[in-house]
Order: C-alpha cells, then structure tokens, then sequence
C-alpha cells in the first residue's frame, strides 16, 4: 500500500503562528509563568542553559538540524527543571514534531495551501473574536474607526472548467493544473490572508478586518493572477486555461440576527454557503462577459440588489425567481426586470419567498405583448429592504461596532429595543366603500382574497385616495406563523391573513362607532396585501397616535392564534414628508416595532427615524444617516441618542468641530449614567484629535468617574501622559486598564501593548517582548503589537527575517507609513536594497 507521504517542514514562522501550542507542550513536563520567542543571529546557545538566580531557562528550539530560535521561558522553578536538562533538546524536538505535524494536517497535500478544516478553525476563532467586539467594542487605536472594521470577509473562487477538465483529459492533469492555479493565487497574497482549498474545484481566502471594497479587490487580483496560468494538454498540445468566478460573503454584515447566536460552527459553514451562493450567481452571469469582466465577482450582499433572474412563467401573470430567503429577499420587494437585450420589461413585487425562490406578481408591464422570459434579469427599486427583527439587531451591533468617532467603544447607538414603552395600537377600519364608479370593479379585485386587494390593486387605490385626504395613516402588519401552535394558521398563510382581517374589523367597530360617520365620497379604512405574510391598511383621516392601542390589541390578540404579528404606522403629515414617502416611514415604524417587547406595535416617530438612521450608518451610508438623525431631532430635539449619534456620523467625516458641538448638545439633555459616560468619552477623542490635551483629559475622567471601568478611557488618560512625557503616570493607568481586561478572559489586550511601548521607551527590552506576546496571543491580529514587536528584533540584531514578516503582516492588516518604514529597514538588513526602496515608496503613499 502507498504510503502518503506528509510534509513535515517547519520554518521560523511557523513558531510564531504557533505559539501556544509550544509552550502548552512544554507545561506537560515542567511550570513557568512566562515566555518570549527570540531569533539571534550569531551567539545562540547551542544547549539548554538553566540562569537560576533569574528563574529563567533558555532553551533552543532545532528542527532537523536547523536552529530556528530560542525559547526564553521565566518564572521556571530550577529544582524541577535541573534534572530535566539532559532531556530538554529532546523534549524540544518533541514538541516542534508536533508542531510540525500539525502543519502538516493543516495543509492540503495537493495545492500547499490550508485544508477546508482549518480553514473553519480559523474562521470559527475570528467570529468568535467579531462576536466578542459585538459584545464589548475594543477597537486597536485612537484613530476614526472605518465602517469594516471589526469584519470576517470569505472570497471562494471557483475553477468553473475544472469537472470537464477532469473528464475530458484526465484527473492527474486536473490535480496539476489546479495545484499550478493554487500556486499563482498563493503568489501575491498578503501576509494577513489564509489560503485554503474548500472542494474539488474551489479554493477560498479568509480575510480579517476587512470590508468588501477589500474583498472584490483581492479577488480581481486573485483571478488575474490565476487566469495566467497555461498548461498544454496532455495529448493536444494546444493550451489549457481556466475559467474562474468568484464570489464574497461579510461576517456579521452577511449574517441575519438568528445566525448570530447559533455555535460557530454552524456560523462558519453558513458564511461558506453564502460566499458559495455569491460565486454560482457570478457563474450564471458570465455568459459573454470578457475576460476580466467584474460579472465574474459577485458580491453575496449584491445578489438581491441585481443578481436575480426570471427562472419561470406561471399562471395569473406570476413569475418564479431566483431570489429566495437565503439571498435575503422578503416579501413587499420591488424589482424592475429587463431582458437580455437590456431593455425594460416592467416590475414586479414578491408574493411567497421560499428557501431557494420566490413566486413574484406582475405589477405593470412596459409592453403587454413583451411578458418577462426566463433568463430576463432583476434589479431592486427599493432602496433599503425591511429587515426582519433579529436583521435589524443585528444591523444595530455593526452600528455599535463602526460607530466610534476617534477610538473604540466610542458611542452608545440603541443596539437593543428602545426604552420607550410602546403604547397598543389603534384597529383599522374595514374594507372600504368607494367613492367612485370605480368601486364595484376594485371590490371585485379583492373578493378573492376574503376582502383583502391584491398587492397592485391596493396601491393603485391608495394613491388615488390619499389626494384627497389632509390626514391618513397607513399602516403595515407583519404576520409569522409558528409551527408548534395555531395549527390551521402554521398550514395555510391565508388562514392567517383572514384571522388577522376578521379581528381588525372587531377591534375597528368601536372606534368607527365613536367617530363620526364619514362624508358622501369619503371612503372607510381598507385593507390589501403586502406579500405572502403581510397586510398593509389605509385610514383616511385619522391620526396614527389615535389608532395605536389598536394595532397593539391586533398583535396580542393574533398571539392567540400562533401567530407572531407586528405592526408599524404612519401618520401624515409627517415632519416634511410627502404623502407618498408614508409607505417607506410604515416601513420604517415596522423595523422599530420589530424591536418592541409584546405587543409589538410602533409609530414612525423620533426612535423609529433613529434607528433607520442607525442602519444607514452601519451599511456605510454616512450621508444619508446624518440626513435622518436629523430628522429625528426634528421630530423631537430632546432624543439623546440622535445628538449622540450625530456627533459620531461628523468625528466620522472629519468635522470635528460639528461633532463636539453635537455631544455637547447630547450631555444637556441629562442622559442616563450609562450614556453619559459614552458621552464625555467621545467628547475627549474630538477633543485630543483637535490637539486641546487639557480639555480630552477633563473629559475622559469625567467618564472615568461616571464608569471606572471604563477601558478606554483609562487607556486614552495613560496616552495623554505619555504625550506629556509623564510615563510613571501613563505606566499606572495602563496598568489599571490591563486590570480591567484581565477581568474579562479572552477579550484582547490592548493595554499590554501600550505598557510594552512604554518599557521599550525605558529600555526594558524583555519585559516589552513578553508583553507583546500576550497582546499576540489574545489578539492574533493586532497591527501595532507585530510592528512594535518588529521594531524590538531589529534594535536587538535579532533575524531580521522575522521582522519582515511580522512588518509585512502589521502593513496587510492596517497600511501605515511607520510600517512600511520598518519593513524597508528589515529588507535592508536582509541586503534586499530594491524592495526596500518600493517599502519606502508605499511609505510616502500611506
């Protein structure tokens, strides 16, 4: 039997990648308390050596005969470890067999790049870090945080030829050409990106800390480099390419709010699916495209705004399309369809959104005798789709996230549902007496659906309608079905849809009974549908304030029918809204009911502009945030949460001026402590990034005294006196940040790597090396820890080799000039005087 061989290779990298899992080797023989990895150029101990006046223990780490670094181990006690010292190399070579064989089951044996499992091991460890940012925001510097901070971006590319490559020419041929493709992609990667093969035919890159604009970068460079490779065939000589698509998912960004509490593993392999789903609509789209055609990359969150496609025609002027829940679609979406010449075919509005389609209704056409085609292309025309509640939570923690205006956990946004009691909901009135001659035929139109319209029919009416009116109000119910009660209503959504009807009208009566009755030619409140699990309903002339207990009692009483309902209303006029914006503030008040406690009914008011505004600023629309958190002061000056946010959205665009002024005018409205302090927090980051020292530290000890354990705070005071040249001082509040971390296990050290910079400024090399490795081993993406930790090699004439690579990982994770600076020095030590001179370019470009 052939025996597989296994690449049992180990290089000084490794070591550091893998630094834990030494030093957790080594606890099975003897105890220390710390470490630190060094790489001597000449002088390296060629024996274990034992200093034990120090407690410390120097022990060389060979493999294969080559020495790789020295393990500096402290905290050792010499009684245990004296009789060890003959056996010591062996153990060390014990330990790096391990590591080495490690490496090996990481490794794809076929292409030299990580296996699918690791791959998920990695991606499990950074959602788990994400989801700790989540909950804890900690973000690496003083600097104004950018939108994809805090990400997990997953490229899958795709060798479409690769199964007829196989067939036609042979497996082995396959294995090569994939092996030499995997080798072109691997080619230029930066330091920072796992390569990993995901399948038979795919290979995928994990990014950390990145936005999409990275993603699609580096697949359009993956693929340039991969569609050069060329290899004749076998038997024809002629030259073989391949045919490559790629597609590209964001964790949380990409995740919908259920998601996010499930295990890791679950959520990994979710993301995989979607980066999946996103190349298979690139694939579909590549027919005709040219090479290096952006239609091979597909963006996962750009599948619902144009990746759709008719798949079928059904009756009743009804198409299948290729938009379904796993793309994110939900009922009420509004698409243009065009065909494949590019000319408009009509619209379209989605009915029934299943797993992997939906069925959607014809709106209107632009020539009735040209139906859509299967083939023929969608585009979204609603701006902002309605997210469902745990959607919308989880929008509001990547607001949370990307929300500092200067540094970390730099603004309180209303992550959670708003502290305002929601008040019921007023009924709705029945469907509707027209006025016109028009009537007989519209209430035909909605017979068949037990007094409801249809979708088109509502909206042709309700725009005819609100003309005539100088107040309505429109709302929007949200119906869920739950499987383990209301058995008839879990079956058949129509069951539920005329529970919901029958108790709006019972609930309607008394309050039409109390009002007067209406006018010859004014129409009563109708109802009509809003996709397969919603109702949309127009009041004319009444208030939505008046008709909230209503819709509230509508929700609970659906509760008893297994039916999870929620309801958002609209009244007009409305601040400067038109009459026909009040379908978008519905939607609006439905995203802020979503977040109510029972009975979930809500009205667009100051909150509900809040956290729509909160969702722009999260998808990275900071213009059309400070539009809307506008609005909501308009609607109410005393709302905290607007100022607040506010202030982040100016810090965000470099107004700090306008940003101060924002937080000020948040602290007059006597906010709780909580905020307060969140307050007087980003208060102090405009201040120091306006240079006023004085003013940033009077603030931060103001949030000190509100939260003393407030992380940052204790870390931007310790920057201040470090500034000042105060380092006993700046030393002392690190400490008590570093304090504060230890309280919560597995969160990442920032405070370390402020207190290792300051022993390296005090000349204390050792205890700063020690340090930076903590930081590392909690944060295995911290930029400044590897370039401070690059900086120590050189200065110490360790291998500038390691300094390369720690300067080269620092520069893919955050592009600073300080970084590239020290890369070109580590190059320079290395004699590579050309690429250090490209490093001092990137320098004065970053």
């Amino acid at each position: 039997m052939k025996q597989i061989q296994q690449n049992l290779d180990l290089a000084r990298g490794d070591l550091m990648d893998m630094e834990s899992l030494l030093c957790s080797g080594l606890t099975a023989f003897f105890s220390f308390s710390g470490h630190a990895l060094y790489f001597p150029t000449h002088n390296a101990p060629e024996a274990p050596q034992l200093l034990p006046r120090e407690r410390r223990l120097l022990l060389p780490l060979v493999w294969r005969e080559k020495p790789l670094g020295v393990l500096m181990l402290h905290g050792v006690r010499a009684r245990e470890v004296r009789p060890l010292l003959p056996a010591l190399p062996a153990v060390a070579a014990l330990c790096l067999e391990n590591l080495a064989r490690v490496r090996a089951a990481r490794t794809d044996a076929g292409t030299g790049l990580a296996t699918e499992d690791a791959l998920f091991a990695r991606m499990e460890d950074e959602a788990a870090r994400v989801r700790a940012h989540l909950d804890d925001p900690a973000r690496p510097d003083g600097r104004p945080a950018p939108l994809h901070r805090l990400c997990m971006g997953l490229v899958v590319l795709r060798l479409r030829n690769g199964e007829d490559l196989a067939r036609q020419v042979g497996f082995a041929f396959g294995e090569t050409f994939l092996r030499r493709v995997a080798e072109a992609c691997r080619a230029a990667l930066p330091s920072d990106v796992l390569a990993a093969r995901v399948g038979r035919h795919e290979l995928a890159l994990l990014l950390s800390a990145s936005g999409r604009g990275a993603c699609h970068k580096l697949a359009r460079a993956a693929l340039g480099r991969m569609e050069t490779v060329s290899l004749p065939g076998p038997l024809t000589r002629q030259p073989i390419r391949p045919l490559l698509c790629a597609g590209h998912a964001l964790y949380p960004q990409d995740m919908q709010g259920p998601e996010l509490v499930l295990p890791m593993f679950e959520q990994a392999r979710l993301l995989m699916a979607r980066a999946r789903l996103a190349a298979d609509v690139a694939a579909q789209g590549q027919t005709g495209a040219g090479v290096g055609g952006e239609s091979r990359i597909m963006p996962f969150a750009r599948i619902l705004q144009d990746g759709g496609v008719v798949l079928e025609n059904l009756p009743l002027g009804r198409l299948r399309v290729s938009l379904g829940r796993q793309t994110k679609a939900r009922e009420g979406l509004r698409f243009a369809v065009r065909g494949a010449d590019g000319a408009a075919r009509g619209e379209i509005v989605l009915l029934q959104v299943r797993e992997p389609d939906a069925v959607a209704e014809i709106l209107h056409l632009e020539d009735a005798a040209q139906i859509p085609e299967p083939g023929d292309s969608l585009a979204l025309l609603d701006g902002l789709p309605v997210l469902s509640p745990p959607d919308m939570e989880s929008a509001l923690e990547n607001a949370a996230d990307a929300s500092a205006p200067g540094e970390p956990d730099a603004l309180e946004r209303p992550g959670g549902a708003p502290q305002t009691a929601a008040e019921p909901a007023a009924p709705k009135e029945s469907p509707a007496r027209m006025p016109s001659s028009a009537a007989t035929e519209e209430r035909g139109n909605r017979g068949e659906h037990g007094g409801l319209y249809g979708h088109g029919d509502f909206l042709n009416l309700f725009n005819r309608e609100r003309e005539q009116c100088a107040r309505f109000t429109l709302a929007i119910v949200r119906l869920v079905q739950r499987n383990e009660a209301g058995g008839n209503a879990a079956r058949e959504p129509e069951h539920g849809m005329r529970k919901a009807l029958e108790l709006w009208r019972a609930l309607l009566a008394p309050v039409r009974a109390q009002s007067a009755p209406p006018e010859a030619g004014e129409v009563e409140a109708f109802g009509g549908r809003y996709g397969s699990n919603s109702l949309i309903f127009f009041h004319p002339g009444r208030a939505a304030e008046d008709l909230l207990p209503v819709y509230a009692q509508l929700c609970a009483g659906l509760k008893k029918y297994g039916l999870e309902a929620a309801a958002g209303l609209a009244g007009y006029p409305f601040l400067q809204f038109r009459k026909a914006e009040m379908q978008d503030c519905a939607l609006k008040a439905l995203e802020y009911a979503l977040l109510l406690p029972e009975p979930k009914a809500g009205v667009c008011n100051s909150l509900a502009l809040n956290i729509s505004a909160d969702r722009r600023y999260s998808l990275g629309d900071v213009f059309g945030a400070v539009e809307e958190y506008k609005l909501a002061l308009l609607a109410d000056e005393a709302n905290v949460m607007a100022w607040n946010s506010l202030g982040v959205c100016m810090a965000a665009l470099g107004r700090q001026h306008e940003a101060r002024r924002h937080f000020l005018e948040a602290l007059k409205q006597s906010p709780d402590e909580t905020r307060a302090a969140q307050i007087c927090y980003n208060l102090g980051t405009v201040c120091q990034n306006l240079g006023e020292r004085r003013a940033a530290a009077r603030y931060y000890r103001q949030c000190v005294k509100i939260a003393p354990d407030h992380l940052f705070a204790h870390i931007r005071l310790g920057q201040l006196c470090e500034q000042g040249g105060r380092r006993g001082e700046a030393r002392r509040f690190y400490e008590r940040a570093a304090a504060i971390e230890d309280a919560r296990p597995g969160a990442p050290s920032l405070a370390r790597r402020h207190l290792a910079r300051v022993a390296a400024r005090q000349r204390r090399g050792g205890e700063a090396r020690e340090l930076l490795h903590e930081a590392l081993l909690r944060n295995p993406n911290d930029a400044a820890a590897m370039l401070l930790l690059a900086k120590i090699y050189l200065d110490g004439n360790e291998d500038p080799a390691m300094a390369e690579l720690l300067a080269r990982k620092s520069v893919g994770l955050h592009d600073r000039p300080e970084a590239w600076q020290t890369l070109a020095r580590a190059l320079r030590a290395l004699n590579r005087e050309e690429e250090a001179r490209v490093a001092d370019a990137r320098a004065l470009l970053a």
